[in-house]
């Protein structure tokens, strides 16, 4: 009796509850438009993403609206019910497109209070979950009477008081896809890739590390809504101040200093604002940087620090505003994380002096002059302390810099000032530089501030490049994409089938569509006496196949490698080929692509110890040396070389098999897309390679 239950204690596995997440919404939350609807919306790609401990559920409804006074209420519909019987710890709601016809949108006075009511129907559930609105998506075209001017300019603004007014999260989608409306093909739905984006965007959101914790701020603070967030303004030792705080801060406290322009452009905040980060504006109108601007920055700052915010913010400077980040920066790098200069004054006498190529402000060159203490035009020309003269100093401190330049900008031309700088910079690897061709001052920032997001999460070490997230892919080429129809899974379901058919393959081919060639899609197994390439070479001696899909990325390989592909086999070598469609679609920088390969190569490791990894890195892509993508690609190489001899990793360059000496591609080895190889272009790489092969086979 004892020996009996002493086993039954033992042999009981613990269970750990999934985290549970509700997708409410309308017809993109359910995916109209989206190619293999099940597999690609984006509450399934989210839930790829995120991985077993998460149970993502779609409870999007098309034609659903937030109004009870709508054509098709939400709450009316038998998903709105199962979604709390689901009694969820997440709720993500992206309902309001469909408000916004004309029809629907003249209840708008109503729409607050029935958000609020959703809210609360949720709130009052046993699971107590996270509610978090949505703003729409971008609206590409307007279509059924859904147009963006109501969308972007009303709904959006009605759902962001009513997250101030309630307290839930908040999460704006626009940002997301305004400047990849190519994934919007209707105007409204977003496709697969759309549908990825999203998923991609909400995911980094729900894994942020979050913190309970909040700041005491002045008691005389006034509290006010900034964009959905609370903002609170104060006087601070004679100094405006405003600290907008998130709805859940992340670990560190980190947060923006705004220099000036508050509010204008402010799609980089509110992003930093939904990851957690604070933003702080200490107003130094009209010193230009000046000692007594640093002052004021000072005292900000100790402020700062009383209220328990992160020691290294990220600056952030719109036009003047570059001249008191820079002098930040230069004197006090222990308290600057990085800089983001947009379309930047570095040099007084450029702007607003107009001693060089643009008009200049005679009544900011007068103030300016003042707020330095100089007596004339010489004394302020004759000054040497400008940012543009001091910023390699700045770079000698490692202090991460960030430049969004307009190169048509006639007030603060960019060749007297940030563009000038990026050129004493050349070479430095903390420097991240954005050209606008063709436009000037205005606008600033970027639509879809992404790129910016990014630079400041790697300026506080929280950064995750995207090629490192293991991942399903979206496409849906079908025909296109040389796999006979379908879509990715498919293919990746039948190299599953594959692996578990043929546990004794000794050789396989892992990458994109070059290495899915050497077979086609449908026969993937080397066969002796075959006419292919991969026949001639490698079937005689090894069991062999082609793991390759077309269109993948690092971050695919990571989730087949991580979900059956290579499950119960022991190769002798695995021939990795991968990286140029990352320089292609998401156009992933050489690091970003360096990462993603090095994470393929560890979790190859990782699943096959005893098996060789050949890393041949993506192959030359385009006409020449001067393509980008041939550049970003020839980066990668060099950047991947050092992981030879690591992990049972073997790096192999074979470009000069495809390149003459110019680097132009040699006669017959490419196709017309320069990217992709003809029959003699794979006889040619055969060749080169089998001797490696036959060294790590052995």
């Amino acid at each position: 009796m004892n020996l009996i239950l002493a086993c039954s204690i033992a042999c009981v596995v613990p269970t750990f509850a999934k985290t549970k997440i509700a997708c409410v919404g309308d017809s993109i939350t359910f995916g109209a438009g989206v190619a293999a609807r099940p597999k690609l919306n984006y509450p399934a790609q989210l839930g790829y993403l995120l991985g077993e401990n998460y149970e993502v559920k779609n409870f999007g409804v098309s034609a659903r609206t937030m109004l009870n006074k709508g054509d098709h209420p939400y709450t009316k519909d038998k998903a709105y019910r199962n979604s709390l019987t689901f009694e969820p710890d997440i709720v993500i709601i992206k309902l309001g497109t469909n408000d916004s016809k004309p029809h629907n949108w003249k209840f708008k006075a109503e729409f607050s209070n029935d958000t609020k009511a959703l809210i609360l129907s949720y709130q009052q559930l046993a699971s107590k979950p996270r509610i978090i609105l949505c703003k729409p998506v971008v609206v590409a075209k307007d279509r059924w009477g859904i147009t963006e001017k109501v969308t972007r300019g009303q709904v959006s603004k009605a759902v962001e008081q009513t997250a101030y007014e309630t307290g839930v999260e908040l999460i704006d989608l626009h940002p997301t896809l305004v400047s990849k409306q190519q994934y919007i093909p209707d105007g409204v739905h977003p496709n697969a890739f759309g549908a990825e984006i999203l998923a991609r965007h909400i995911h980094r959101y729900l894994v942020t590390e979050r913190l309970e914790s909040t700041l005491t701020l002045p008691k005389d603070a006034k509290k006010s809504s900034f964009q959905g967030y609370d903002c609170y303004s104060f006087n601070h030792q004679g100094a405006a101040m405003k600290v907008v705080t998130p709805k859940k801060a992340t670990k560190g406290k980190p947060w923006v200093w705004r220099a000036r322009f508050w509010g204008h452009q402010p799609q980089f905040d509110t992003t930093m604002l939904e990851l957690g980060w604070h933003v702080v504006f200490c107003d130094v109108a009209n010193l230009f940087g000046s000692p007594k601007a640093m002052e004021r920055w000072q005292n900000a700052y100790q402020l700062t620090q009383t209220l328990g915010l992160g020691q290294k913010p990220v600056l952030e400077g719109m036009s003047r505003g570059g001249l008191p980040i820079h002098n930040w920066a230069l004197k006090h790098p222990d308290k600057t994380g990085g800089i983001i200069g947009d379309n930047c004054v570095m040099d007084a006498t450029s702007w607003p002096g107009g001693f060089g190529t643009g008009k200049g402000s005679p009544a900011d060159w007068k103030r300016h002059k003042i707020a330095y203490g100089f007596k004339s035009d010489e004394d302020a020309k004759a000054y040497n302390q400008y940012p543009v003269n001091t910023v390699e100093k700045i770079a000698q401190q490692n202090t991460p810099i960030f430049y969004l330049i307009g190169d048509a900008d006639p007030i603060v031309p960019h060749k007297e000032n940030s563009g000038l700088a990026a050129t004493k910079l050349k070479g430095y690897k903390h420097l991240e530089v954005i050209m606008k061709p063709g436009l000037g001052h205005h606008p600033h920032a970027l639509p879809d501030p992404a790129r910016i997001v990014d630079f400041a999460l790697r300026c506080n070490g929280s950064y995750q490049s995207p090629s490192t997230l293991p991942a399903p892919s979206a496409s849906f080429q079908g025909q296109a994409a040389g796999w006979g129809g379908g879509i990715w899974w498919d293919q990746h379901t039948n190299i599953n089938a594959l692996a578990q058919a043929n546990k004794d393959l000794e050789v396989i081919f892992l990458g994109d569509s070059i290495s899915q060639s050497w077979t086609g899609s449908k026969q993937r197994l080397a066969v002796k006496g075959g006419k292919r390439a991969i026949d001639q070479h490698f079937a005689s001696e090894w069991k062999t196949a082609s793991f390759g899909i077309s269109g993948d990325r690092t971050e695919h390989l990571l989730y087949r490698i991580q979900n059956g592909n290579f499950n119960g086999l022991k190769p002798k070598v695995v021939v990795v080929m991968i990286g140029v469609n990352n320089a292609l679609r998401p156009q992933h920088n050489a690091k970003q692509i360096t990462a993603g390969i090095k994470a393929v190569t560890e979790a190859l490791h990782t699943k096959l110890p005893a098996t060789q990894i050949l890393l041949l890195g993506p192959l030359p892509a385009g006409k020449s040396n001067k393509d980008a993508v041939r550049q970003t690609l020839a980066t990668v190489q060099q950047s991947i070389a050092p992981l030879d001899g690591k992990n049972n990793v073997h790096y192999l360059n074979l470009w000069d098999t495809f390149l003459d000496q110019q680097g132009s591609p040699k006669p017959g080895l490419l196709r017309g897309d320069f990217i992709h190889l003809t029959p003699a272009g794979y006889e040619a790489w055969a060749k080169a390679l089998k001797p490696h092969v036959e060294k790590l086979a052995k």
